[in-house]
């Protein structure tokens, strides 16, 4: 992970089980394909809910979908089965501007 992210307050990292998509309701419902994809797009739709509350607590939020599924899952200790999707570091801005 970047140093800004080591250094953050907090970070919400947004993860599904990734041999679990083509098994989970989601997929039984929608297909596989279809399934996986609404997974992430719910992934999606569930990031935006902290942001204008970390706004509200003024505070900063900003969603990041790149970065090293490896190192995030080290970070957090999972197994590998755990697949990142989001990450969301929260912390004060460093000036109002930001």
């Amino acid at each position: 992970m970047t140093q800004m992210i080591r250094s953050i307050g907090a970070v919400i990292v947004l993860a599904a089980l990734a041999q679990g998509l083509g098994s989970c309701s989601t997929a039984q419902k929608h297909g596989e394909q279809r399934g996986n994809r609404h997974v992430h797009l719910e992934a999606g739709h569930a990031a935006q809910n902290p942001l204008p509350q970390a706004t509200a607590m003024g505070l900063g939020a900003v969603p990041i979908g790149a970065f090293d599924d490896e190192e995030v899952q080290q970070a957090l200790g999972r197994l590998a089965d755990n697949q990142p999707l989001y990450l969301m570091p929260v912390g004060h801005p460093k000036s109002p501007d930001w």
